[in-house]
């Protein structure tokens, strides 16, 4: 979900994202930036945090081979190739040559997922109020190993010192740099450009913070929350971001009115909605492009992928997958909805229901024990126990059609493609291989049409 722009608005800045890297850690033949954590990309995090922000435009730094990663940023994202991995100055070079005529760049990372709108707003205004010619932020730590020292003297940032490079002073310093930097465009591809590589034939990116020394005023932003640029590198680490992330998600939505009666076995993906006053009870997950209405009560033990479901909806222990509710459903324990499947106002699905690609009217009952596949069923109609819609003859898929006001005794077969009429009745056992008329009942195996006088053979 992208954050909900709170910022100053600032269409003329740029976000350029750093993802180009190959993971190597990750062991994985997927690009770093794409794994997901809490159900979204790492990249789209970043992006999203970024548009959160106000910034205008994203550009997404990846390899020749690394399209899909600035797809995957979303929402009219750029992609700059890095032709060759010559470090991370390299990488930025390319994404600030991308930003046409920006006024200003902010340079970050495809692998921070927990980097929040909050935290690149906060260090915009500081860039902006003090004119400088570059930010960086930086974190205070008791641990700084590891990470780039903040060099500074009489208070004002000297240069950056690499671990490799510090010595006993600069080696106890606990400001370090995390890697976030803002700068004036112009300004930037010209340092940019001007680096020098170092001895393995890399540019680093940190030696833009000397440049904008020589050059002007540099400031910082001090981070108060480290874990929020804590990068991902290996599978270990996207595990830790997966927990702060699914912690953070739940927070919010109890926040905004929803119970979690047992928030450590509840899992909301990032991208989900969920309305107020809706409980979602142990054991529930909420993944994908699924938004939930308000007054509903999910679980224990139910999953929902990609579904939308309106308001005062009410699913036991059942998997649904791509599908749409409508308000006041009812859905009982261990059913079943495939995608494709639209469910309509105050439907009842008891126990053991699979829904395939179909449609169910408002007001219809599917109690227990039936498989409704490649199906449109009208409203307020009754199916039995046992019902099956025989969709599939071996070679293709067939319709079934049920009119309103239909009621499909138990156990009854209905062959597609078939159409049972308005009012219409099938007995108990009934094979369905010819379409039933409005009103009238079907009888026996195969079934055969007459009309309904009610009574003991079509109830279900």
């Amino acid at each position: 979900m992208t954050e909900p722009l709170s910022h100053p608005a600032r269409p003329d800045w740029t976000a350029v994202i750093l993802a180009a890297g190959r993971g190597t850690r990750m062991h994985s033949t997927l690009p770093k930036a794409l794994h997901p954590v809490a159900g979204v990309p790492m990249v789209r995090h970043v992006a999203n945090a970024a548009r959160g922000a106000g910034f205008g435009q994203i550009v997404v730094v990846v390899s020749p081979e690394g399209e899909p990663v600035a797809e995957t940023a979303g929402d009219g994202a750029v992609a700059a190739i890095q032709t060759e991995p010559l470090g991370t100055g390299h990488a930025a070079l390319a994404g600030a040559s991308a930003v046409g005529d920006a006024s200003t760049v902010v340079i970050l990372n495809g692998d921070l997922p927990l980097l929040t709108a909050e935290t690149l707003a906060a260090a915009a205004a500081r860039h902006a109020e003090a004119d400088a010619t570059l930010t960086f932020v930086t974190a205070e730590v008791a641990d700084p190993t590891g990470y780039g020292r903040v060099d500074r003297k009489v208070g004002r940032v000297h240069a950056i010192v690499e671990e490799a490079d510090t010595d006993a002073d600069t080696g106890a310093i606990n400001e370090i740099n995390v890697g976030l930097y803002l700068a004036e465009a112009d300004w930037l591809r010209g340092a940019l450009a001007a680096l020098e590589p170092s001895a393995g034939g890399e540019l680093y990116l940190t030696d833009i913070v000397t440049a904008a020394v020589a050059h002007g005023t540099v400031e910082t932003y001090r981070l108060a929350n480290l874990g929020e640029v804590q990068q991902v590198n290996d599978r270990v680490e996207l595990a830790r971001a997966e927990a702060v992330m699914r912690t953070r998600i739940r927070e919010r939505l109890m926040r905004a009115g929803v119970t979690i009666a047992d928030p450590a076995s509840t899992y909301v993906d990032a991208s989900v909605e969920v309305g107020a006053d809706t409980t979602l009870l142990p054991g529930t997950h909420l993944l994908g492009a699924t938004a939930v209405g308000a007054n509903c009560e999910l679980g224990p033990n139910a999953v929902l992928r990609d579904v939308t479901a309106g308001d005062r909806v009410r699913v036991g222990s059942s998997t649904l997958e791509g599908s749409t509710l409508a308000e006041d459903v009812e859905i009982g324990p261990y059913c079943h909805l495939r995608p494709g499947s639209v469910i309509e106002r105050d439907v009842h699905l008891g126990n053991y229901v699979e829904v395939k690609e179909s449609r169910i009217g408002a007001g219809t009952q599917i109690g227990h024990f039936s498989y409704v596949g490649d199906a449109r069923v009208g409203q307020a109609v009754n199916i039995g126990a046992g019902t099956v819609t025989a969709n599939y003859d071996g070679e293709r898929k067939h319709r079934t059609e049920i009119g309103d006001g239909a009621f499909i005794g138990v156990d009854s077969m209905l062959v597609a493609p078939v159409n049972v009429g308005a009012s219409a009745r099938t007995a108990a056992g009934a094979v369905v291989i010819d379409d039933v008329p409005p009103g009238e009942l079907a009888i026996g195996v195969p079934a055969r049409n007459r009309p309904n006088e009610g009574g003991k053979p079509g109830r279900g």
